[in-house]
């Protein structure tokens, strides 16, 4: 069984890549080990070979390595950073980790909690929003009230009221002194027709006894 399974887990991180550096050599990428062309295989398939690529994937966060970090005290070892786990740097014993319970569980749990969190997010920005937007309603609407009524109760110009000579006149021109002129007038209108017709009648008395 446990054969089988090592067997399973065996060349998950598929082959490496190697350039051709000439004169029948290549170089492999992820390990920067040079070797004969010939011997590509070989290497392909050896210890050395596919911990450069263990430590390759887990630098560059490649999945599944993604989820491990180097171990600092040892070189064969990686730690996991979603259960905490310490495993052999080799791949059966990194296939056996993601696919145990423990892992599963765990990462389930992780994946539920940023879901939670990418809701809550939604949540907060629904009604952070509003908010937000009602607050700059109102101090719009403040500062529109404030403006009216500093115009009305601000002191009314006079300037217009006021005539340019600086003195008083009674408004529109109707006042008591002017009933009283025209009055006045009248009544002497009214005398000088009355002396007039006496002027006339005695003149005529005068022609009639002469």
């Amino acid at each position: 069984m446990a054969i089988a399974e090592r067997k399973e887990g065996r060349g998950l991180l598929g082959e490496p890549t190697f350039i051709d550096v000439g004169n029948g050599k290549l170089r492999c990428v992820e390990t920067g080990h040079e070797l004969p062309a010939e011997e590509a295989g070989s290497y392909g398939r050896s210890k050395r070979c596919r911990s450069g690529l263990i430590d390759a994937a887990v630098l560059q966060s490649k999945p599944p390595l993604n989820v491990f970090k180097l171990d600092p005290l040892s070189r064969s070892k990686l730690i996991c950073k979603l259960t905490g786990d310490t495993i052999n740097k080799t791949e059966e014993h990194i296939w056996k980790h993601i696919n145990g319970k423990r892992f599963l569980n765990k990462l389930e749990l992780t994946e539920s909690g940023a879901g939670n969190e990418r809701r809550k997010d939604k949540l907060r920005a629904m009604v952070i929003r509003p908010c937000s937007e009602n607050i700059i309603k109102e101090e719009k609407e403040k500062g529109i009230a404030e403006l009216i009524s500093e115009i009305r109760e601000a002191p009314e110009d006079k300037s217009d009221t006021d005539d340019d000579d600086g003195f008083w006149v009674p408004p529109g021109g109707t006042g008591s002194g002017a009933s009283s002129d025209s009055e006045e007038d009248t009544t002497h209108g009214n005398t000088f027709q009355t002396m007039l017709l006496l002027t006339t009648n005695m003149s005529q008395q005068r022609a009639r006894v002469f």
